[in-house]
């Protein structure tokens, strides 16, 4: 199986053309009248609450005493249940320069208080869809591939399928194209759900062929990140969207009034065609996804197609989502068993994970790829911002002699991000882990490959997809899959040299190391 595009072909044609713009150097930064109202709004409720506290520490003593109380049950609280020792400093760092207040940003950070009564809600959507998940299967496949998918399984009620061809693209470009393909044809319906859609060439694109699919019948049910579309996506372009007869919904509204749950992000990337067809990965719906702008040099992102069983994978983890950000109670059956089973028995397993699962699925994902690895574990991803235990798992992999190399870009969004990322990976480069930085690109794949499975989809390695985020992915065995991935990181390989240790002074690494203990809180 090949993947579609040369990287080393679409990287240099792609640098070498002129961009038709230059975008805002900070991806998802938010611009426009709307954004700085938002900002203000945020900072507005930060600012009423850091009122009343401040008005009632001063004007009742007791109050500020109380807060004390709280603040040190809160500290030995993180020192007995977290388990996780970046994130006992972090948290404790906090709790210790707060003044007697950093107990609420504790709080409220916790999903079971913040997202308690949300998660409820969830957990009565998945029963009301748990009669149409598939039977749990492993067929033929090897105990660490099985083992991976009970995992998935009991974790989140995500089920292996076979009876499904998986194609994997390299590049956003390819991926689109494709999908837009597959668009044309749509005859009953259209699932899309993405984190961003920036308004511009990709976008106009897409709603063109939306809004021709409506005429014809097909209907069409567009979902959007409040906060990942801030500044980028006017509201003309929304009410012309609606008024088009697209199904176009919000998740997690920015201006809720004093909404804590604004880290909780909509972070997945899915497509889903007739229920015949669908798409996973790395991409949203922006021109610099694609390359048809210049942002942070080269973007390399990818992704992959299903066709077949695994597809209602992709549907009931659009259509619970939709449930659970709409308040609809969508007619499950209706939308399911429409794709045709292929000869292939390879396992495939899309699964979603968010704040609204007990357990952190995506970070238990990697961990398991990392653990049941005996020859090689291969990553990208634009952050290395990840646990204290995922960093010893693959410290210790490497001088255990498995071959461990992390891809990350060169060309950052996040300048504080980055600096965490770097040191990271030299903290890794130490214990023989090696570290590729692509030149003039920044890297927004997110993809794990061993000598057993592969992963492709929307999970960075860090702190915010692990514990926060709604994400998704595509877990695999398919030997064509697994070739295709390994070809595209020997293609990276080969664009660029392994990783030294950089040079930094005193205060450099003062700042870094501050960054570092803060790094969990991003």
């Amino acid at each position: 199986m090949k993947i579609d595009m040369s990287m080393r072909e679409a990287m240099r044609a792609r640098l070498e053309a002129k961009p038709k713009c230059i975008h805002k150097k900070w991806i998802n930064f938010p611009t426009g009248a709307k954004a700085l109202l938002t900002d203000f709004w945020l900072a507005f409720q930060l600012a009423v609450l850091a009122f009343l506290y401040a008005f009632f520490a001063w004007f009742f003593p007791i109050f500020f005493y109380i807060s004390l109380a709280i603040t040190l049950v809160c500290a030995v609280h993180v020192l007995v249940c977290e388990r996780d020792g970046q994130c006992k400093a972090s948290w404790l760092f906090l709790l210790m320069i707060s003044g007697g207040c950093g107990y609420i940003v504790y709080i409220l950070a916790d999903k079971h208080v913040c997202y308690g009564y949300d998660r409820k809600r969830f957990q009565e959507i998945s029963k009301r869809a748990l009669p149409h998940v598939a039977e749990f299967k492993t067929g033929e496949s090897s105990a660490v591939v099985a083992n991976d998918c009970r995992y998935i399984y009991n974790a989140g009620g995500f089920v292996p399928y076979d009876g499904t061809d998986i194609r994997y693209f390299s590049g956003a470009h390819d991926f689109f194209d494709d999908a837009f393909r597959t668009l044309e044809g749509a005859k009953k319906f259209i699932f899309l759900e993405f984190f961003i859609y920036s308004e511009g060439t990709l976008l106009e694109r897409l709603l063109s062929l939306l809004s021709r699919k409506v005429e014809e019948g097909v209907e069409v049910r567009l979902l959007y990140d409040d906060a990942g579309c801030q500044g980028i996506l006017s509201e003309q372009t929304k009410k012309r969207i609606r008024e088009s007869g697209i199904n176009m919904r919000v998740f997690a509204r920015m201006f809720a009034p004093f909404s804590f749950g604004l880290n909780f992000r909509d972070h997945r990337k899915i497509i889903v065609v007739d229920g015949k067809t669908g798409y996973a990965g790395g991409c949203n719906v922006a021109d610099e996804c694609v390359n048809e702008v210049k942002m942070n040099g080269y973007w390399k992102d990818a992704g992959v197609r299903l066709d077949g069983a695994a597809v209602d994978g992709l549907s009931l983890a659009f259509m619970r989502q939709w449930d659970f950000a709409t308040r609809e109670k969508t007619g499950y059956g209706s939308y399911l068993n429409h794709y045709e089973r292929t000869e292939n028995k390879s396992l495939i397993v899309p699964f979603a994970g968010g704040p609204e699962i007990e357990e952190c699925l995506c970070r238990g994902v990697y961990a398991n790829l990392i653990s049941g690895a005996r020859e090689k574990i291969y990553f990208m991803t634009p952050y290395l911002v990840p646990d204290g235990e995922i960093m010893n798992m693959l410290k210790s992999k490497a001088l255990s002699g498995v071959d461990v190399r992390i891809v990350l870009p060169t060309v950052p969004d996040y300048g504080f991000i980055y600096k965490v990322s770097r040191s990271n990976a030299e903290r890794l480069m130490s214990s023989g882990v090696k570290v590729y930085f692509v030149r003039g690109s920044f890297v927004h794949t997110k993809a794990m490959l061993t000598e057993n499975a592969v992963t492709v989809g929307s999970v960075n390695m860090d702190m915010r997809a692990f514990f926060q985020e709604f994400d998704n992915g595509v877990y695999t065995d398919d030997e064509g899959c697994r070739a295709a991935v390994a070809e595209d990181f020997d293609e990276v390989f080969e664009t660029c040299e392994p990783a030294e240790r950089s040079k930094q002074n005193i205060f450099s690494r003062f700042i870094t190391a501050c960054l570092r203990v803060v790094s969990p809180l991003m």
